[in-house]
């Protein structure tokens, strides 16, 4: 007996010890993960493989002398350079985060390549390696994430890297592959998708910072403009300055070549291409030119860039350079440094005789400090700038009829880049405009010959013509994709990293492809051979940019780089045309490409395969629309005859601008502002007074119940408990009850003589049960139901029970409470004391939905002087929606009231606001119209959310900014113009206080208030220059407003600047401090300045940092399209066939007309200089650009703050029209009747008017991703 009990406790203790070991085990996806089985002297299931595969480079073996645990660990030896490895496939699930981890123990690895690492196959980023371990064993760990479609990987224990091979010896033991739930914050995570699956990385898991692209971005569009003014238009201030010219050109680039040594050598560069250069480089030093093609190595370049390569390698051997060193670096991005600055020197030459100093100096200043030019150079350390250069001269060499010339250098370009045979039609319709057929053999001799030489030495004796074609048709058929991060059409539709052979609109992309050739040579030959002159020559630079663009929009396997050299093109273009519309198109493709090749740059340490996103799409958009553009000009310049130059700005020109700055200032102009258009007539209030009636009343209706409990119990600690008598056994159907604050949980007990308690059912009563009734299934006879606290917390309003087949309460005839002791809050009594108001079924008219169980329940807190629950967004919000709780109590009708209040007072606000702007009674009935027909708007405002609170002071700010930015201190008093200004700050600041993302429109307020100062500057110096210039000039002035303009500027700015810093910090400060006192005041601590501060840290601290997923969320980028509707309340308790739902989305008719309005409404105010409009943009990308830098969750009620000012661009872009084509009054009237007939159709689905299911699910759905 006791030997039994002795094995069975033995085994039972065995079974406990081994357990936690068994269960490790389980989570390493990795078969023979210490490599302690051994099969033929190697790791059994395991695979090796290299890129050089001599059977003398590299061993692969077991060592029984070195392991970290066990008997065993892997070995690769390299005995010559070589990238090495020992690979195991395992499965993966889609869309999880993984650890991979392990120890490696090194011998001797070199410093100037790739150590040892762990990797997947086939998944190009930065791994963390190791090279020294000092003898001892190194931990290794990176995490990544499975794509969405993914159910496997190759893990690999590497030696050398990919172009980056190494010697030495590395020991790999106890590896590891293992499901995480997620990454510990801040840490980087990979995608283990392979590129050739064209799956991208997750844009959640994998996000780059989008900042720094806008500031560059925008920086370098300012310099464009500065230049563009200073050297293209004030060109006689710099031509005049011959003896400093030669100065000036000499410090630009020292400057720039500062700039790029700097950036070169702090920047590591795209990691594998920076790595097979030097591979090259030593490989071709060390096997010479004759052998450099002859090995196992991977080289996909031309023999051009070899020629280089083989220099800069023995270089790097004279001076004995690491590989890792910043020397190096900057050794191998020097020679493409120095093409850009020979590119603009060239620049330079052409522009002087064409176009003068002043212009080559901007145009070569333009180039220099182009952050697409210095990122691909510099930066990234590629050579696209040295075969643009060669590409260029060849052109060059057209464009002045040296074919000879131009052949040699096409040939040189070609051995330099393969992407050189896209502008071979440049040449073959040279010969065709020129009809000189004998020089065909000529250029034909030169460029065969360059070709040949130079190719010669490194495939004499090594193949010969035959190996050197090998190459090119190897180079020529690799990477076969639709695309390769190059943001074009392909992935514009999502198509990056697809196979060629896949099909994309009814073809293949293959096919797609050759489409695009074909139409690239016939738009090119149609610009060349239409309309020739004598001067068709000088359009061989727009004909290559057509060239390149066409092919990089629709052509495979582009990489985001082959954009290049359309940068140099454009400006040589412009030289050749001197239509100032090349440079838009300069402009335009800098900005993409600065984009392009920096988005990928930046990802490549994660994946090789952009995730597609905003940035992406915007992009890809911008590629397209500027590519239609070129074509534009091109037809416009080159066919009609009809050029845009960069016109002078003459001294007539700078008078007449002064005159139009002054116009108001005039002699028998008005000396006061008018305000009589902005002044409302009874029009007005009947048109404002109707919409805003109409809208009040549908807004009201079913908002709901006006009546719901009040009093609450909530017992102070577990262990409290009360039971109910029903007077006798019943058949019970049901408990519900009405979540009060807090969380906790309870249980139920049934009894029928109340002495034996069975059927526990214990409920988590979570934040979900907050203002809501909650059913609890009972089918089951009692007489006595006991309650009793397990985890306090929890509040409730009262607890109504149903008997099977009665949806009418069960009258309690009595109750015991001797348990419950001293509760927290209430009494037990309170529970059954308005059971009148109970209800069977909850729905949203008599209980809470969506984010209501947040805001409404915070707003109670603050009036029960309770510590708030929701703590992540200001309070004003919040005590908005409690003074609504206060006037008609704690249900449905009380916590929605104020929201929808101001939902209403938007439409009158809108209606002041498009009148202020549009001066017609029209125009602002139409933008108050569109905004009551906005879903939008009322879903949002019916909702007891705080977001309404902030887009309607974000309205008003805007409103009053907009009405100091149409005053001018110089025609009313200062004082006047100081109003609106405190006024906008007023509401910025109770703005703010309710909501942080009024902060972004803050921005918005600055650059009008900048606009409207930089304006009376404007009209100062005008002023000034005017009474300098003598009588004649002034006298068609009011030469006493001038002197009143010159006198007072100096000051009024000051001034006005002053005051806003009380009217945008201090106020606003003020207020958003005073807004915490209910808060505050119920914590521990108390009111102090440390407790508010901590409270913005950590409000900030949870929009920052947090990760999440939900079902409908989506990006900023997805808005303006509503990919994904939010959905608010899905109405889980109605008859089958019946639906009631509400869903957050806008207007269709409004919103997707709304993106090309509001395009329009940027481009057109700026063209006709009519700035009034200005605020209507502004305010838009205020509040929608900073979204772009979010990278918390995001949903679409965040672009409700958008939404007024969408709306008023449709109405300007009607104006715009009507004042051309009066009869488009129609079809804005059947826009108008068009939004509110979506409205009415979309009303059940917005209101939670109870509908019959097909109406919702065939009618209202329109697409699979609108899920309500």
């Amino acid at each position: 007996m006791i030997n039994k009990f002795s094995r069975a406790m033995i085994t039972i203790l065995l079974l406990t010890l081994l357990w936690p070991a068994s269960l490790h085990a389980a989570s390493n996806l990795l078969v023979n993960a210490g490599f302690e089985q051994v099969t033929d002297n190697a790791p059994a299931q395991w695979q090796h493989d290299a890129y050089l595969k001599e059977e003398h480079i590299t061993s692969y073996t077991i060592s029984s002398s070195e392991a970290h645990t066990g008997t065993y660990s892997a070995v690769l030896e390299n005995k010559e350079a070589n990238h090495s490895r020992w690979t195991q496939t395992i499965k993966v699930k889609p869309k999880t985060t993984y650890k991979l981890s392990g120890y490696i123990k090194t011998e001797q690895i070199g410093a100037d390549a790739t150590g040892a690492h762990f990797f997947v196959d086939g998944v190009a980023v930065a791994y963390p390696e190791i090279k020294d371990t000092n003898g001892k064993w190194a931990y290794v760990h990176f995490y990544a994430k499975s794509g969405k479609d993914q159910k496997s990987i190759t893990f690999g224990a590497s030696l050398g890297g990919y172009g980056s091979i190494n010697t030495g010896k590395a020991y790999f033991d106890d590896v590891t592959v293992e499901k995480v739930s997620k990454a510990p914050g801040g840490t980087e995570v990979f995608s283990l998708v392979a590129t050739e699956t064209g799956q991208a990385a997750d844009p959640d898991e994998a996000a780059v910072p989008v900042l720094p692209l806008l500031l560059f971005a925008g920086l370098f569009s300012l310099l464009f403009a500065v230049i563009y003014k200073k050297l293209l238009r004030q060109r006689s201030w710099l031509e005049e300055k011959t003896h400093s010219q030669g100065l000036i050109l000499a410090i630009v680039f020292a400057a720039a070549l500062a700039l790029r040594l700097w950036l070169a050598v702090t920047n590591k560069g795209y990691a594998n291409d920076i790595a097979l250069f030097m591979a090259w480089a030593d490989q071709a030093a060390k096997q010479g030119l004759g052998a450099f093609y002859h090995t196992e190595m991977f080289v996909d370049y031309p023999p051009g860039y070899i020629y280089i390569l083989y220099i800069l390698g023995l270089i790097k051997d004279m001076l004995s350079l690491d590989g890792a060193s910043n020397a190096a670096l900057l050794l191998f991005k020097l020679p493409a440094i120095l093409a850009d600055l020979a590119a603009a020197y060239f620049i330079v030459q052409a522009g002087k005789k064409t176009a003068g100093y002043s212009v080559s100096l901007g145009l070569a200043l333009l180039y220099l400090f182009n952050p697409a030019v210095i990122v691909d150079s510099a930066v990234w350390g590629q050579v696209d700038s040295i075969f643009a250069l060669a590409l260029v001269l060849s052109i060059h060499g057209l464009a002045h009829n040296k074919i000879e010339r131009a052949s040699v250098w096409y040939a040189i370009a070609a051995l330099i880049k393969p992407q050189a045979f896209i502008f071979m039609p440049v040449l073959l319709l040279w010969f065709i405009w020129r009809k000189e057929w004998k020089k065909v053999a000529i250029s034909a001799i030169y460029g065969f010959a360059t070709f040949i030489v130079l190719a010669l030495p490194f495939f004499w004796g090594n193949g010969g013509l035959s190996g050197l074609i090998q190459l090119y048709k190897g180079t020529l058929s690799s990477y076969p994709y639709a695309t390769l991060n190059a943001f074009n059409l392909y992935t514009l539709t999502n198509d990056n990293w697809k196979p060629i052979t896949d099909t994309w609109l009814i073809f293949s992309f293959q096919t797609w492809g050759m489409i695009f050739i074909a139409a690239a040579v016939v738009l090119a030959a149609f610009f060349a051979l239409r309309k020739r002159d004598a001067a068709a020559s000088s359009r061989v630079y727009f004909i290559a940019m057509v060239l390149i663009a066409v092919v990089y929009i629709g052509v495979t396997k582009m990489h985001e780089r082959y954009l290049f050299p359309i940068l140099l093109l454009a400006v040589l273009a412009f030289l050749q045309s001197l239509d100032r519309r090349m440079l838009a198109v300069f402009l335009g493709y800098s900005l993409t490409s600065f984009v392009n090749m920096t988005y990928v740059l930046d990802y490549s340490t994660i994946t090789t395969n952009v995730p597609f996103n905003g940035i992406v799409l915007l992009c890809s958009l911008a590629n397209i629309g500027l590519l239609l553009y070129l074509l534009y000009i091109g037809y416009d310049t080159y066919i009609s005859g009809r050029i845009k130059p960069v016109e002078p700005l003459l001294p007539s020109e700078a008078e007449r601008e002064d005159h139009e700055a002054l116009a108001a200032f005039k002699t028998g102009a008005a000396s006061r502002m008018t305000q009589s258009a902005n002044r409302f007539v009874r029009k007005d209030w009947l048109l404002m007074g109707a919409i805003t009636l109409i809208y009040g009343i549908v807004a009201l209706f079913q908002l709901g119940e006006m009546k719901g409990p009040q009093s609450a119990w909530q017992p102070e600690s577990a262990g409290q408990s009360f039971y109910v008598d029903l007077g006798d056994v019943k058949q019970l159907d049901r408990i519900n009850s009405f979540g009060g604050v807090g969380t906790g949980k309870f249980k139920y007990e049934f009894s029928q003589n109340g002495i034996d308690w069975d059927q526990v059912m214990e409920i988590d009563s979570s934040h979900v049960a907050v203002f809501t009734w909650t059913s609890q299934p009972a089918a089951l006879q009692a007489r006595y139901v006991k309650l009793t606290a397990v985890q306090s917390g929890f509040s409730m309003h009262e607890l109504v029970i149903y008997a099977q087949g009665s949806k009418e309460p069960l009258p309690i005839v009595g109750f015991n409470d001797e348990l419950a002791k001293e509760p927290k809050r209430g009494s037990v009594a309170l529970l059954f004391d308005e059971q009148e108001l109970a209800k069977y079924d909850a729905t949203f008219m008599n209980g809470s939905y969506f984010d209501e169980i947040y805001h409404a329940r915070t707003a109670y807190e603050h009036l029960e002087h309770i510590v708030a629950y929701e703590n992540t967004h200001p309070p004003l919000g919040k005590i908005i929606i409690a003074i609504g709780i206060k006037l008609f109590g704690l249900n449905p009708f009380g916590w929605r009231i104020m929201g929808t209040l101001f939902g209403v007072a938007m439409l009158p606000l809108m209606y002041v606001f498009a009148r202020r702007l549009f001066k017609t009674s029209t125009y602002a009935a139409l933008a108050t119209a569109l905004f009551a027909a906005d879903f939008m708007h009322f879903t949002q405002t019916r909702i007891a959310t705080i977001d309404v609170y902030g887009v309607f002071f974000i309205m008003l700010m805007f409103y009053f900014m907009h009405k100091y930015y149409t005053l001018s201190f110089y025609r009313v008093k200062l004082g006047v113009t100081l109003m609106p200004l405190f006024l906008a700050g007023l509401f910025f600041g109770i703005g703010v206080a309710s909501k942080w993302i009024v902060l972004y429109g803050g921005a918005g307020l600055a650059i009008m208030l900048g606009i409207s100062l930089f304006e009376r500057y404007k009209e100062y110096a005008a002023a000034r220059r005017v009474l300098r210039s003598g009588k004649g000039a002034a006298a068609a002035f009011n030469a006493e407003s001038l002197q009143h303009i010159v006198k007072v500027f100096p000051r009024y700015p000051v001034i006005t600047l002053a005051v806003c810093l009380l009217f945008y910090i201090a106020i606003p400060l003020a207020i958003y401090a005073l807004s915490y006192i209910p808060v505050l005041t119920v914590m521990d601590d108390g009111y102090t300045l440390k407790s508010l501060i901590d409270y913005q840290k950590h409000m900030f601290s949870y929009h920052s940092q947090l990760v999440s997923t939900h079902p409908f969320s989506s990006s900023w980028w997805e808005w303006p399209f509503m990919k994904r509707p939010v959905w608010y309340y899905s109405g889980d308790n109605m008859a089958e066939g019946l639906k009631s739902t509400i869903v957050a989305m806008g207007n269709p008719l409004i919103w997707w007309a709304g993106i090309f309005a509001m395009t329009a409404t940027i481009w057109i105010s700026i063209k006709r200089k009519d700035k009034a409009m200005y605020t209507i943009w502004i305010a838009f990308l205020a509040q929608y650009v900073p979204w772009m830098l979010v990278t918390r969750l995001t949903f679409l009620y965040h672009y409700f703050a958008m939404v007024p000012f969408i709306i008023l661009s449709l109405v300007y872009m009607s104006k715009v029209i009507e004042e051309r084509r009066p009869s488009f009054k129609h079809v804005r009237n059947l826009f108008l009747a068009g939004a509110v007939l979506l409205f009415v159709v979309y009303y059940p689905a917005l209101s939670g008017m109870t509908v019959k299911s097909w109406y919702v699910e065939h009618v209202l759905r329109w697409f699979p991703s609108w899920l309500f």
